[in-house]
């Protein structure tokens, strides 16, 4: 009944079957209402992981049901920014209500945040535990299709996605990432990424030529001293490792000739390999229009990362 109680007034802004929802949305009763409405509900969860308070943001799509099973999709933001608003900046949340699937925005810890990649050591915080246990725990509460979890993430968000595609893929079905790398290269000029995943996972890469902070190119960041892997190495390492052809089967390229498509396929188990260049493209999501985000100016490649992305992820669930 504390749960119940606990949206008690907010109800005369919500149906009954908004309010029922909003409920079902609160394992343990340890969060609180975000953003209810009629396209869905995002509510404010917290677990602990090794001794440490964790939070996440968790949208339940209006029209969830618990006969039929839902998609997962698990989304990390980037370096210094909130899962608060990166829910907004991706637009997943509406995604998410007009294809029914569930998704969720796991909080970095840190001032400011930052996912710990384990590419530039050890540390406390255990970010792959967390997003298990989110998974098993959504599992466990929801009709979850376990064959359709997914993982995207953005900059920051993006290297750690890489590495949960490399330690979770007996989960994870496939994963996107905008403006990310597998690893770096340390001072001695060596290359630290991660090991090949255990299963094949599908791949869906956007970077934009213009990326300072990433470069696609590779080498130094613009405001930090690690050594980037290009996307061509990192792309390289993904079609090693889901045993794809090394030469794309097939490109396109856009009417006004911005965004490159490079598709490899067939990979193991039905997995893709996917590159979306974005020629004029800098650091941001491509296809948002948040003017207040972090990152300067204005992604107009007139694709949305979000669209493509699921659109990615239905093609390819998990094969065993």
């Amino acid at each position: 009944m504390k749960c119940w109680r606990a949206l008690l007034p907010r109800a005369t802004s919500l149906s009954i079957a908004g309010l029922a929802l909003a409920a079902l949305s609160l394992p343990g009763c340890a969060s609180s209402t975000v953003r209810p409405g009629s396209e869905g509900v995002t509510t404010r969860q917290t677990m602990t992981v090794a001794g440490i308070p964790r939070t996440y943001l968790l949208h339940i799509p209006a029209h969830y049901d618990t006969i039929r099973r839902a998609p997962l999709v698990i989304v990390l933001h980037g370096h210094g920014e909130s899962a608060d608003n990166f829910e907004k900046y991706t637009g997943m949340s509406d995604k998410a209500d007009l294809e029914g699937f569930i998704a969720v925005y796991p909080q970095a810890l840190g001032d400011p945040s930052d996912w710990h990649t384990a590419i530039d050591g050890p540390s406390k915080r255990d970010d792959i535990a967390f997003v298990r246990n989110i998974i098993n725990l959504l599992e466990r509460k929801y009709r979850i299709d376990t064959r359709r979890i997914y993982a995207a993430g953005h900059s920051n968000g993006g290297i750690m996605t890489y590495r949960l595609a490399s330690t979770l893929s007996d989960k994870i079905a496939a994963i996107g990432v905008t403006a990310g790398s597998i690893g770096m290269i340390d001072d001695h000029g060596d290359t630290v990424r991660y090991a090949p995943p255990a299963h094949p996972v599908s791949v869906i890469h956007f970077h934009g030529l213009e990326d300072a902070d990433v470069p696609y190119h590779g080498g130094a960041e613009s405001d930090g001293p690690d050594n980037i892997v290009s996307v061509r190495n990192t792309v390289s390492f993904w079609l090693t490792a889901d045993h794809c052809p090394t030469t794309a089967a097939s490109r396109t390229v856009s009417a006004d000739r911005n965004v490159i498509v490079d598709s490899y396929t067939p990979c193991a188990k039905g997995t893709a390999v996917t590159l979306y260049t974005i020629i004029d493209g800098t650091h941001r999501w491509p296809g948002d229009d948040v003017p207040w985000y972090t990152f300067p100016g204005r992604d107009d490649s007139d694709i949305s990362a979000t669209d493509v992305m699921w659109d990615f992820f239905a093609a390819h669930p998990r094969v065993n």
